[in-house]
Order: structure tokens, then C-alpha cells, then sequence
């Protein structure tokens, strides 16, 4: 049966193309990954999946493997049982989706070399959930002098440190919303009618629109890019939104934010979608194009897709940056709710 999924799946697979490659995956480890033995394997290899190195000593790239998993309706590999796992509260009733929540949230950017640059600069996107009705509280800064760069805006803090680091308390709530815009009704169900596929992409392919049209595949922020412009095409205000998502794997995420008839501005999640259809008996609503549903789960900054959470720079130059984001369960007190 694994044999059997894992070649459906390969039928399907968008590649990592040459020049985006990174092959960091040896053969003992794909094998754990895709659930596989040798033979299944080197079965997979016959048929086209890509790889480098001599026969017998392959190294193939990580995200290849994960999105041929994740695809092959075996629900026995790694990528399958962890999203399964992880996007569980997908299968949440309407009532705890919507609920007010509470979240200690911890993000701490870091330079990644053993020994920092010369005059470094971190920065860090704050928390907005207020942009969504949501509050935070007990918010703290490390290290908590203001010396060096300011706020852009009150989106983003950075200091002139190799480390920078801030916590805080986040409330946020959800909100169920009917689309009014038979225009943007039309264009949330012509998204929905696509059928595409979210996939780990490179970093250089994660904004790249294209894909989403030649290939059927699609990153947070291509499918978010790709909903804004058609909506922007259409005559209707809209724009895209980065933020986190509460228990998600990858918890950085990427949404729409559109104005409706109404003159309410509604969140359109259109990776939500594609990632319920991978779990089984999950909430219809995260499906509905006639529905904004915007869950609890979504914490957002103030920056649009294409910016990044966390950045580093030391020596004059981007440097790269080790990122930990932490959010788990809180506690309520009465004086914190929204």
C-alpha cells in the first residue's frame, strides 16, 4: 500500500527545480520520511524522483520528500501523521473556533554564527491581534533598553543586539462573517474550484504567484498573493497579512484581509482550505467560499506577505538568523479579556 501511494504521489509532485535545490536529505533518512523500504525506494528513483550522488549513496531535497508524503494517502508517513496531528483542531465546532483565547506567546531571534558580526541589528515583528479584535498584555522586550533603531511603526521592534527577544500575553477571538460581494463570492469559490495544493517550497518560490497557475501549487503567500490580486483586479480593497496560527507545524502563515460591501474587513484564509482537505472530518465552515471564518488561532502582526517575523544583520550585511518562536495556553485573568 506504501509502494502504491508513495508512485501515485510522484505522478503529481512539483519538484523542487534545479537551482532551488537542496539536497540535505541522505537515503536512510528519505526512507524514514517517506515510510518506505530500500526497494521502494530505489523504485521511486526509476521513475523520476530526483536525487544527486552515486547510485546506492542518493541525497535528496528535504522538501521533495515531504510534499511526496504528504500526498501519497498512505497515512503512514512522517509529514501525513504530523499534519494530521498538528492541524487537529481543524475538526473544532464553530462555537470553539470562535471562542476568546489566550496564548503565551515567546519569539526570540538570534544570529546564527558562532561568533556574531560586527555592529548587529535584530529585529522582531510584534504582535497586532488588536487588528483583529484580540488584545496583549504583559508584553516585554529583551534586552529593554531603546538604544538603536526605533519601532517601524509599532510593527516591528529591533535593537542594536546580536540577540532580541519578546514575550507577552496575546488574547485573540474568532469571528464567523458572510461575504456580501457577489464579486468576491464569485472569486473565493473560482479560488476554491482550483483544486491546489499547499507544498513546502524554497524560500526564493514561496511568493511566486505563478506556480499557483502553471502547476497547481501553492505557499501560504503565493495562494494569499495570488486571492489579493483578484480580488484588487476586481475593484475590491484587499490585502495580505503574515502572522502566526496557534499549534500549526510551520506557525508562521499568511492570510487576506479584504473589504467587504459591508465596509467590514473580513479575513479570507485560502491555505485554511487546502489544508482541511488533508484531514479528515474537519469543520466545513474552513472550507465554505461563501464564509470568512477567522478562527482563534490566528495571531497577526502588521506586515504583508514578503516581509519576515524575525531578521538579522551583523557586519554590514543580511545575515543568517536562528529564529524560536514558542505559543502555548494561558491563563485568563478577568482584567486582561479584550
Amino acid at each position: 500500500m506504501t509502494a502504491v501511494g508513495l508512485c501515485r504521489g510522484l505522478d503529481t509532485l512539483f519538484a523542487v527545480p534545479p537551482g532551488h535545490r537542496l539536497d540535505d536529505v541522505d537515503r536512510a533518512s528519505a526512507r524514514q520520511v517517506l515510510g518506505c523500504d530500500d526497494h521502494t525506494l530505489s523504485t521511486l528513483l526509476d521513475r523520476g524522483l530526483q536525487a544527486s550522488g552515486e547510485v546506492g549513496e542518493e541525497r535528496f531535497d528535504s522538501r521533495d520528500l515531504f510534499n511526496l508524503a504528504l500526498y501519497s494517502g498512505t497515512g503512514t508517513t512522517v509529514p501525513e501523521q504530523a499534519f494530521a496531528y498538528s492541524l487537529r483542531w481543524m475538526r473544532s465546532s464553530t462555537e470553539e473556533l470562535l471562542a476568546p483565547r489566550a496564548s503565551r506567546f515567546a519569539l526570540r531571534v538570534a544570529c546564527a554564527a558562532d561568533r556574531c558580526g560586527p555592529e548587529p541589528t535584530s529585529s522582531l515583528a510584534l504582535p497586532r491581534p488588536e487588528r483583529l479584535g484580540g488584545a496583549v498584555h504583559d508584553l516585554t522586550v529583551e534586552p529593554a533598553d531603546a538604544n538603536g533603531p526605533a519601532h517601524d511603526g509599532g510593527d516591528t521592534l529591533a535593537r542594536t543586539a546580536s540577540e532580541l527577544a519578546v514575550t507577552a500575553t496575546v488574547h485573540t477571538r474568532g469571528e464567523r462573517a458572510e461575504l456580501r460581494s457577489p464579486e468576491l463570492r464569485a472569486i473565493a469559490a473560482e479560488f476554491a474550484a482550483m483544486d491546489l495544493r499547499w507544498v513546502k517550497l524554497p524560500a526564493a518560490l514561496q511568493d511566486d504567484v505563478d506556480l499557483v497557475t502553471s502547476h497547481g501549487v501553492a505557499s501560504c503567500d503565493s495562494a494569499s498573493r495570488y486571492l489579493a490580486q483578484l480580488c484588487v483586479r476586481a475593484g475590491i480593497p484587499a490585502v495580505t497579512r503574515i502572522g502566526w496560527v496557534v499549534g500549526m507545524l510551520d506557525l508562521v502563515h499568511a492570510w487576506v484581509e479584504v473589504e467587504d460591501t459591508d465596509g467590514a474587513t473580513k479575513v479570507i484564509d485560502p491555505v485554511f482550505a487546502l489544508f482541511s482537505a488533508t484531514v479528515r472530518g474537519t469543520n466545513p465552515l474552513l472550507r465554505d467560499p461563501t464564509v470568512a471564518l477567522r478562527t482563534n488561532r490566528l495571531i497577526p502582526t502588521g506586515l504583508p506577505t514578503g516581509r519576515a517575523v524575525a531578521e538579522h544583520r551583523c557586519g554590514g550585511e543580511p545575515a543568517a538568523a536562528r529564529v524560536t518562536t514558542k505559543i502555548l495556553p494561558a491563563p485568563t485573568r478577568p482584567q486582561e479579556r479584550p
